[in-house]
């Protein structure tokens, strides 16, 4: 039996004072005239990604991660159907990245059937290629792609979305043939200086360079999709009209690769003359760049549609970090100064050869700051940037209020 008195601990103290009554005729304050949080009056904004991976953080994520760390609105993503109308009242934009199934397909046509009454926009999100016929056979994800339905649920979820962003011109002209889709617009990739540009060292760059000069790294960084893994196409691949100058100057040079290497140099990376490292979770990735102090990088590629549909992501993320990337000659690669674009091997071999030749030392060191230069115009942080972002959700598309997409969509 409790001791008496008893008083609750969840009971206020003053409850039965003088003076502390919540009668009937007690009146809450008007909220009219209570300062509200800053939140409650920003944009909203919802996510429905496709993958959680690179593209997922490059396209979704981290401008999301922005938007709500700056205060320009409030964002979320989901990977979960949702079929509740309330849920989305309130929301100033819906973006779908890469949804290609059935269930996609119905679930994107229910978000149409309450737009209207909902107010939002839709944005279809893609940086791939998703068409068989573009699709290179040496690419080991083109199954993924060969139904003809998947294709269709495509093009029909793309045509109920009010736009479409993509990375390149490229790959916009070649969606709105592919597709019959017109409002497209390039929303290109931007490299958040959280993530990389912070890792930037002029020293560092420098010291590389003279205690490698006699035998100069060469970094590749690629995905196994740029190899003919599976031999399908004899190994006519991303690579195959460089391999040769890999493996005749793999003494001169050490050539290092990330993430995957052809099968052609297995034997050398088994007998150490190639270097490779495992692929890198995207936290750890800038690091492991910066640390394996590469003089030059390379970015081979094959003229395909596909290729010339991708971003001048290899580009950009060398020159965040002061080094130089030879980029293969395409439209892809187009941000990058024809003296770092090559056409062939013999090219390559060139081009590798007057960067590393230690009589340049001097054009060489000055070109980490201009490399770093451009790198500093495609931080995302940067107003411009993470502008473009914002105008693709709050505006209409070719909107006349768009003043930072205008550069990439002219």
């Amino acid at each position: 039996m409790l001791p008496q008195p008893f008083t609750s601990p969840f009971v206020s103290p003053f409850a039965n004072k003088p003076g502390f009554n919540l009668s009937p005729s007690f009146k809450p304050p008007d909220q009219s005239k209570v300062p509200q949080p800053h939140e409650v009056g920003l944009p909203r904004y919802l996510n429905y990604l496709g993958d959680l991976t690179g593209c997922g953080h490059w396209r979704m994520l981290w401008p999301e991660q922005l938007i709500n760390i700056r205060g320009d609105g409030c964002s979320s993503s989901l990977t979960s159907m949702v079929f509740e109308p309330n849920w989305y009242k309130g929301l100033r934009c819906i973006k779908i990245q890469r949804q290609a199934s059935k269930a996609q397909k119905d679930f994107i046509a229910y978000l149409k059937s309450i737009q209207k009454e909902c107010g939002f926009k839709l944005i279809y999100e893609v940086d791939d290629v998703v068409f068989e016929e573009d699709i290179p056979d040496y690419n080991k994800f083109k199954a993924a792609f060969t139904d003809n339905g998947i294709r269709q649920n495509c093009i029909d979820i793309i045509n109920m979305c009010d736009e479409v962003t993509v990375t390149c011109k490229f790959m916009r002209d070649l969606y709105r043939e592919r597709t019959g889709k017109q409002e497209i617009t390039v929303l290109p990739n931007f490299v958040p200086n959280f993530w990389m540009g912070h890792l930037y060292n002029k020293r560092k760059v420098v010291d590389a360079y003279e205690t490698h000069y006699r035998k100069p790294r060469v970094l590749y960084t690629g995905s196994g999709a740029h190899y003919d893994v599976d031999n399908k196409v004899g190994g006519k691949d991303d690579f195959e009209h460089v391999l040769q100058l890999v493996i005749d100057t793999r003494h001169k040079y050490q050539w290092v690769f990330v993430g995957a290497f052809p099968p052609p140099l297995l034997k050398y990376v088994q007998n150490g003359e190639i270097e490779f490292h495992p692929w890198q979770n995207l936290l750890n990735y800038p690091k492991l760049i910066s640390d394996l102090r590469a003089q030059v990088m390379i970015a081979p590629l094959q003229e395909n549609n596909f290729n010339k549909s991708k971003s001048d992501i290899k580009f950009v993320e060398a020159a965040t970090l002061g080094i130089p990337c030879l980029c293969q000659d395409l439209v892809t690669y187009s941000t990058a100064p024809e003296s770092l674009r090559f056409k062939s091997a013999d090219d390559l071999k060139f081009k590798l050869e007057g960067i590393l030749n230690y009589r340049n030392r001097k054009q060489y060191k000055e070109n980490i700051e201009l490399l770093r230069n451009y790198g500093l115009t495609r931080v995302m942080e940067n107003e411009e940037n993470i502008g473009c972002h914002l105008e693709t959700l709050n505006t209409p598309y070719n909107s006349l209020e768009r003043k930072y997409l205008k550069r990439w969509n002219s």
